[in-house]
């Protein structure tokens, strides 16, 4: 809301400057009025005033020679209904006059000009400035808390600006960086509003900070504004979604001990918590209805690759394999475990044991980034697009960063590509979780 400022008020304080004149009479010491017309204010003088409020300025005016008239006039125009007329020329008169601020005036000073003429033709002026400005209201503009910081290229951001007035809305105007990006301004009875707003950043707008400023205008001018600056970043992920895994499962729970962990050093019955622990299992798309007669029919096996995802939709082409001994599906819950979480792959610390996912199409992309989560051990990742021929290494982590990233390149014309992901001579147990291969624009 707009503060008026002390100093500007002092100066709209304007003192009332009298100007007086004889029409067709001359100039000269017997025709020249003994008196001027004088006026004088009843009460204070208006300096200040919102829209839709009304101001009274309420004069004694005088002159011997006898009053014949007074009017107010508005940048030059006599204001409708303000004219008053003597027919018994009195030498003193009480005058008031009345104005409504209209909303279209807000930030307008108006000079009311209040005019009297005597019997003999005289008249004189005297007049006064109202400076039009806000009323006082509660006003707000309220952006999210949850309102992006940061955004990339290739993400929207969207949320409503929350908007309480006292008075009814007249308008919502959006500038981005000084310039008009988005407005509002047919508003009828709202008081409260959820502005939607959206943005979807430009290539120019990367590598900078964009600022929007919001500014809402009731019809009594009332102002309520607030900023929203966000940070653009050039994405690199707005390619395809080439291959994800998420080693969640939720199938039947196995009382069998088979896949137990705490050979590898790791407390608990972890294993039991769920079938299968050995990725040959897990695999396994669809299976015999009768598992003792393996000529049954074929039926897909509940939860299995539940956490796999691939571009087209279709992970049939998928193929998961491991060296079966120290590389295994486990679930262990502890504090010490981060960014991984449910079931996840685990690797037997300084066993080099492997797990590879074959059957990756890659929808002709060659430029990529693998990420993953990890916790523990060491961890060495590997890709191969002739069916694991030969192995190419695409990065090696530990957990000083628990998050990781590797972006790499392909020659054009592969079809398929495989991941290898091994133990590598690490101090402790690896585990790894929410792997996924993009492909990078």
């Amino acid at each position: 809301m707009h503060k008026i400022n002390i100093f500007f008020l002092s100066l709209l304080t304007i003192f009332a400057i009298t100007a007086c004149e004889q029409d067709g009479l001359e100039d000269t010491g017997n025709d020249t009025p003994v008196e001027r017309i004088s006026f004088t204010l009843s009460g204070d003088e208006p300096i200040v005033a919102a829209p839709d409020e009304e101001v009274t300025y309420s004069f004694k005016i005088s002159y011997s020679e006898g009053l014949a008239s007074v009017k107010t006039t508005l940048d030059g125009e006599t204001i409708e209904g303000s004219e008053k007329t003597w027919d018994n020329a009195p030498v003193e008169a009480d005058y008031t006059f009345k104005y409504t601020v209209k909303g279209s005036q807000f930030g307008e000073t108006l000079d009311f000009v209040f005019t009297a003429t005597g019997i003999n033709g005289y008249t004189c002026s005297v007049d006064y400035a109202l400076w039009v400005t806000a009323n006082a209201v509660e006003f707000t503009a309220t952006i999210p808390e949850d309102a992006p910081a940061q955004v990339y290229t290739n993400a929207d951001v969207e949320f409503e600006l929350a908007v309480e007035c006292g008075n009814v809305l007249k308008s919502i105007v959006v500038t981005k960086d000084g310039e008009a990006f988005a407005s509002k301004t047919d508003f009828t009875t709202e008081k409260k509003f959820k502005y939607p707003f959206s943005y979807t950043p430009s290539a120019e707008d990367a590598g900078k900070d964009v600022t929007f400023h919001f500014v809402v205008t009731d019809v009594k001018g009332n102002v309520a504004e607030t900023i929203y600056v966000v940070n653009v970043v050039k994405a690199d992920i707005v390619g395809k979604d080439l291959y994800e895994e998420i080693f969640d499962t939720s199938m039947s729970i196995s009382n069998t001990t088979e896949y137990n962990t705490t050979a590898g050093g790791v407390t608990g019955n972890s294993a039991s918590e769920f079938k299968p622990g050995k990725i040959k299992d897990y695999n396994t798309l669809y299976a015999p209805v009768d598992p003792e007669n393996p000529g049954s029919e074929m039926a897909p096996v509940a939860g299995a690759m539940e956490g796999c995802s691939v571009y087209d939709g279709d992970i049939s082409s998928i193929i998961y394999t491991s060296d079966g001994v120290d590389v295994c599906l486990s679930k262990y819950d502890t504090g010490s475990v981060k960014n991984v979480y449910g079931t996840y792959m685990w690797f037997r610390k300084a066993k080099k044991g492997w797990f590879r996912a074959d059957g990756i199409k890659l929808h002709g992309a060659t430029s990529m980034k693998l990420t993953y989560s990890q916790a523990g051990g060491s961890v060495k990742a590997e890709y191969s697009i002739d069916n694991g021929t030969t192995w190419n290494e695409i990065t090696v982590t530990t957990t000083a960063s628990e998050m990781h990233e590797a972006k790499f390149n392909l020659s054009a014309g592969a079809e398929t590509i495989s991941l290898r992901f091994s133990e590598n001579d690490g101090t402790a147990h690896a585990r790894i979780d929410n792997i996924k291969l993009i492909e990078i624009i």
